[in-house]
């Protein structure tokens, strides 16, 4: 009987510690509770003409000197270099790999999708996501014209 009553511990503990594993766990930064992309509908405010995507990354909602597709890149604290794309109106997809603006047809060797950004710049909206961080968003795009 005491045999009995060892194996019914052993087991209960067994069957608990089973169930410790099987918890719900949270979702991903970068998601609503229901698995779905939050980066789609996460609307972010710009800061006068320039949008924030992290600390070594800038996009250019609205700019008076042209009408292109910009991001501002910041290699040092005292650098920064300016990449221009296409013109506002047509959509474009890059990606921010390395301090570098790729396209998606023309990626390097190494190319480390987790270390990358992928900026889709839309008509009336410039969508990004952060690999690195795993979190992205939007921003409206404004434009230059304030007639």
């Amino acid at each position: 009987m005491k045999f009995t009553s060892y194996l019914a511990v052993i087991t209960t503990y067994l069957v608990l510690l089973g169930a410790q594993g099987t918890q719900k766990q949270t979702p991903p930064k970068g998601t609503d509770v229901f698995g779905r992309d939050k980066f789609a509908t996460n609307w972010k405010v710009a800061k006068g003409s320039v949008g924030i995507i992290n600390e070594h990354l800038y996009v250019v909602v609205k700019s008076a000197s042209n009408e292109r597709n910009e991001l501002i890149i910041k290699t040092r604290e005292e650098t920064e270099e300016r990449w221009y794309g296409k013109d506002a109106g047509k959509p474009e997809v890059v990606v921010v790999y390395d301090n570098k603006v790729w396209s998606s047809q023309s990626l390097p060797d190494g190319f480390d999708l987790s270390k990358a950004v992928v900026v889709s710049f839309e008509r009336n909206k410039i969508r990004y996501f952060d690999f690195h961080v795993l979190d992205g968003g939007y921003y409206e795009r404004v434009s230059a014209n304030t007639d």
